[in-house]
């Protein structure tokens, strides 16, 4: 009969053997291959679901063009156009993660592009926003609201943390604020924030509505 330390000797070889490793090797990569065939599958259909819901909001920004401004008042969708890194993204009126998820969101609380203030929009620096800091002073900047289209020349291009509310505060003139989270190609959550800041060159027409969200916010959005 084996004696106790033959017993031990016996299964640390069945154990650590050849075979067990390369059944566990097996196992390692069937479970690194599903996890990683799962994320690619989630990505892409975040990705479907973003594309259907850009679609869907620039078809209803073209059929509201075709109406009266009486019948689209308070019903416009908000387009945002960049023509240096050719970006053309519908805007949604919220900052949420799902809507973060679909298109860039208008900050609440904030004027909305074309009026008189500061109009904040954030962005993902991974979809939409990506290549925000590729701009430079003087870049153009155009948002499309219902039948008008405002035009804005970028002035400036900071850094901050994101308890830093003050590129959200009210201003004197007509300006609109970008904001994603940098650096862009951090992995993880990103500590900063890029902020643009682009000066409106079109007169305001006098009937737009001064618009503002009830809602207020406690630090930058996250836009990882």
């Amino acid at each position: 009969m084996p004696s106790f330390n033959q017993f031990c000797t016996y299964v640390t070889i069945r154990v650590g053997g050849p075979v067990a490793r390369n059944r566990m090797r097996r196992q390692a990569s069937v479970f690194l291959i599903s996890t990683g065939v799962s994320l690619m599958l989630l990505t892409g259909g975040a990705y479907r679901w973003m594309h259907r819901e850009q679609e869907r909001l620039m078809a209803r920004q073209r059929s509201l063009v075709t109406e009266t401004s009486a019948t689209s008042a308070g019903q416009d969708v908000t387009v945002l156009s960049i023509p240096k890194i050719k970006l053309e993204a519908a805007v949604l009126e919220s900052t949420t993660k799902k809507s973060l998820l679909l298109a860039p969101g208008h900050v609440e609380k904030t004027a909305w592009p074309g009026d008189a203030g500061n109009s904040v929009i954030a962005g993902h620096r991974d979809t939409f926003f990506r290549r925000l800091n590729e701009l430079q002073n003087g870049d153009e900047i155009l948002v499309t609201r219902g039948h008008r289209r405002f035009h804005y020349f970028v002035s400036s291009k900071t850094i901050v943390s994101p308890s830093d509310l003050s590129v959200t505060l009210p201003a004197a003139d007509a300006r609109l604020t970008l904001i994603t989270c940098y650096p862009t190609y951090y992995i993880g959550p990103a500590p900063k924030r890029l902020i643009v800041v682009a000066t409106l060159q079109q007169a305001i027409p006098e009937h737009a509505p001064q618009r503002l969200f009830a809602k207020t916010s406690s630090s930058l959005p996250a836009t990882p």
